[in-house]
Order: C-alpha cells, then sequence, then structure tokens
C-alpha cells in the first residue's frame, strides 16, 4: 500500500519559515521537503493569498537577502536593499535593525545591541 511515486517527485512536507514584512504585505520562505530523497527546495511566498511567486524558478537552499529582492521586484514590489555592517551581506532594510549610523540584518542582530545603539 506504500507511496510508489518515483524519488524527488511528490512533497510530503511543507514547511514555513518566519515571516517577513516588504512593502506592508507579509512573505514567507516555505521548505519543500520530497519523497525518497535528502534534497530540499525553497520558495518566496506572499501570505495573504499563499501565492508562490517563485513558481517557475525554485531554489535548492534557503534564498539570499538579494534573491528574494530579485523575485519581488519582478513581481513590482519596490524593495530596498542595505548592506549589514557586521557581515557585509546585502539585507532586506524592512527587515534590518537601525544600529550606530548603520544597518545590522537578523543574521547577525543579537537583542544585546539594543543596549550599544
Amino acid at each position: 500500500m506504500g507511496n510508489h511515486a518515483r524519488p524527488g517527485t511528490v512533497v510530503v512536507r511543507e514547511i514555513d519559515h518566519d515571516p517577513f514584512p516588504v512593502d506592508a504585505e507579509e512573505y514567507v520562505v516555505r521548505e519543500l521537503v520530497w519523497n525518497g530523497i535528502d534534497g530540499r527546495s525553497f520558495e518566496l511566498v506572499r501570505r495573504r493569498d499563499d501565492e508562490v511567486l517563485t513558481r517557475d524558478a525554485s531554489v535548492d537552499a534557503y534564498p539570499t537577502q538579494e534573491q528574494i529582492a530579485a523575485v519581488l521586484e519582478d513581481h513590482g514590489v519596490a524593495v530596498d536593499l542595505e548592506v549589514c555592517k557586521v557581515c557585509r551581506n546585502a539585507i532586506l532594510r524592512s527587515t534590518a535593525y537601525r544600529h550606530d549610523h548603520g544597518w545590522v540584518g537578523s543574521c547577525c542582530w543579537d537583542d544585546r545591541l539594543h543596549s550599544t545603539a
């Protein structure tokens, strides 16, 4: 009786990562777990209507902030990128923290930084 589908052809689990806002709209990176393989796929989803924005181009690793920005811009969403002053990676301004004349991404943010701003 089990599932006899070819490995990697059926999504067996969806994992929504923490939502984030951009231009007054919430988005989420959704991780797809496939049957019979270790590989994963990741999609960018608008939460309001559960629309998958990466339907034709899901990625095999958690997308970078630059990849997220590119997908959103392809869908007409205005996106501002900054540079994290700790790791120097591109970050979405809408998810970054203003700190000491610069920006710190959620990638490097620690609540202890509140006391040093």
